[in-house]
């Protein structure tokens, strides 16, 4: 959204696609298609940086009703794994990973073990 806006601003100053491309390469990484993507929009008179709606068909598994549902499993049970409880809900496993992360900012806790020494006793 932010590179959107700078595209925009070098727009209404008058710099060309290529400029601009330049210039936000020197504090950004933008890719050279994005910025005349976006030249051709404003070219074309829309002013708005912010994307159009899209058709398409609206997310139906990360609904309230399911999260609470992963969250009862997993307070039941912290260790079941997305298939178990995806096959359960009938729900993608892309779901329950979305649900898991983005929705109950849950993250798996890394476990580091520690290789014993060799003794001689031991060998």
């Amino acid at each position: 959204m932010e590179q959107r806006v700078n595209i925009k601003f070098c727009f209404k100053l008058g710099r060309t696609a290529t400029e601009t491309h330049e210039t936000l390469l020197k504090v950004d990484a933008v890719s050279k298609k994005c910025v005349f993507e976006w030249f051709k929009r404003f070219r074309e008179g829309k002013e708005d940086v912010k994307d159009e709606p899209r058709s398409g068909r609206p997310p139906t598994s990360t609904t309230p009703d399911n999260i609470e549902r992963v969250r009862r499993m997993l307070t039941d049970d912290r260790r079941l794994s997305l298939r178990t409880i995806a096959e359960e809900l009938k729900i993608s496993l892309d779901s329950v990973s979305n649900i898991i992360h983005e929705h109950l900012q849950k993250r798996k806790k890394k476990v580091y073990a520690f290789p014993t020494l060799l003794r001689s006793s031991n060998v």
